[in-house]
């Protein structure tokens, strides 16, 4: 199949997502043809991932790319001169640059965590569909903000977890709603694995020609050029380590599949017990959200690559534990187990060998992509209500925050507000650099 999409499948898949969401129907500026123009605003590995995936479709162009590393935008720039439909794209540090373009339609933000806020609510501002990376936000505070722009503004957009639009998942979603399983009361979530230096212990130094560090530190307090920043998914100053890195996209199906929104109290244990580097994360993490009726459990252990099903050829998935039966669901598939006896599978699918196929990115990218695509040319709906991508990015941040006050956090959904703990309410937000400021509504 390659890059291109089959159609009947990515009919299937999107019915199946828009099922399990409301119907996003927002008003927006026609595209200016069949065409959907788009800017990139992030070149980094992930960034070009999205780029290779997107240049893939054929009603899909590049006007503009975004990197302050222009080492990373100009080998982006390079990937999309090359192929059977080499496109030249504008070339801009300062990403506002593409926002004021009129034949732009859409963004896509594929930058550090800490940049995805402003650059979304400034896109919404100037009228741009966006596709935003998990996850939503860096704070709490900036992900509402980034809510309600999308809402007030009356654009199109969806977060990257591409893993909630693949069949599989689907049918794991339908099969946990269906009462199957009977009463569930733990869901389990796993990542494990050697993850080594992580970061390393570079010295400070001067930034090498091209990397525009200021512009990269953006809201964030500033420091020296350190190489080790760069790998940014482990600093809390620019992301929220595995919680906003991987366990997000856990979340994201299990709030889908038990059909809630916020936790009642989150307690999160670990720290650097292991790894020897600069960063500040943890590379061991216990974490839990009580929510009514049952328990969400998320283990991060990065340092050992022992699996916890064996079963699983993955080091990470998800757990449904019922009083009928238990579900194992990873990228790779699943796996249903009657209570009775838990020793064979009643139902599995294996999908391990499917979604490689020579595609770039991993291995559930490129339906939820075409997702938005098609989302943006039609007028919507949205497979998935942004509002759910925040309720799961707010259960990550809340994970972070009871680890970093070490005590058990009382959560109010309705008002987004932590119940009396003045020192943590105040971690809901992050100080922002002069000039980096959040707009105001």
């Amino acid at each position: 199949m390659g890059l291109s999409l089959n159609r009947r499948r990515f009919a299937k898949t999107a019915a199946a997502a828009a099922a399990f969401a409301p119907a996003l129907h927002l008003t927006a500026g026609q595209l200016a043809s069949n065409r959907l123009r788009l800017g990139l605003i992030g070149c980094g590995g992930r960034g070009r991932q999205l780029l290779e995936i997107m240049r893939g479709y054929d009603d899909v162009d590049f006007a503009a790319i975004s990197d302050v590393i222009e080492p990373r935008m100009d080998q982006a720039a390079r990937m999309l001169a090359e192929g059977p439909r080499p496109q030249k794209p504008e070339l801009v540090v300062e990403y506002e640059r593409m926002l004021e373009r009129k034949d732009i339609d859409a963004v896509l933000i594929a930058a550090t965590q800490h940049w995805h806020g402003l650059p979304m609510i400034l896109a919404a501002q100037a009228g741009k569909h966006v596709f935003v990376e998990k996850p939503l936000s860096h704070t709490i505070v900036e992900g509402r903000a980034m809510i309600e722009a999308v809402k007030k503004y009356r654009i199109l957009a969806m977060m990257g977890t591409q893993q909630h639009g693949y069949p599989h998942f689907l049918k794991a979603l339908e099969i946990v709603r269906s009462g199957q399983l009977g009463k569930i009361a733990l869901v389990e979530c796993w990542n494990f694995g050697g993850v080594g230096r992580r970061v390393g212990r570079n010295p400070d130094g001067d930034p090498p020609p091209g990397y525009h560090w200021d512009r990269w530190l953006g809201p964030a307090p500033w420091v020296p050029f350190n190489q080790s920043r760069l790998n940014n998914a482990w600093w809390f100053d620019y992301s929220g380590g595995m919680l906003t890195n991987w366990a997000i996209h856990y979340i994201d199906i299990v709030l889908a599949a038990m059909n809630v929104d916020s936790p009642l109290s989150v307690t999160c244990v670990g720290g650097k017990l292991v790894v020897d580097d600069l960063a500040d994360t943890p590379d061991t993490i216990e974490a839990s959200w009580e929510f009514p009726g049952f328990l969400l459990q998320y283990c991060f252990r990065g340092f050992n690559n022992f699996r916890t099903v064996q079963s699983r050829t993955n080091n990470h998935g998800i757990c449904f534990h019922g009083t009928k039966a238990t579900l194992v669901l990873d990228r790779n598939g699943y796996e249903l187990y009657a209570d009775r006896d838990a020793t064979q599978p009643v139902e599995q699918e294996d999908n391990s060998r499917r979604y490689r196929d020579g595609k770039p990115g991993n291995e559930v990218d490129g339906p939820w992509q075409r997702l938005f695509v098609d989302m943006v040319k039609q007028g919507g709906p949205s497979p998935l209500d942004l509002e759910h991508s925040h309720r799961a990015t707010v259960c990550c941040h809340l994970g972070n925050i009871a680890y970093l006050t070490k005590r058990r956090i009382g959560w109010d959904g309705q008002n987004e507000k932590i119940r009396d703990d003045a020192e943590a309410s105040a971690l809901l937000a992050r100080p922002r650099r002069k000039g980096y400021e959040l707009p105001s509504a």
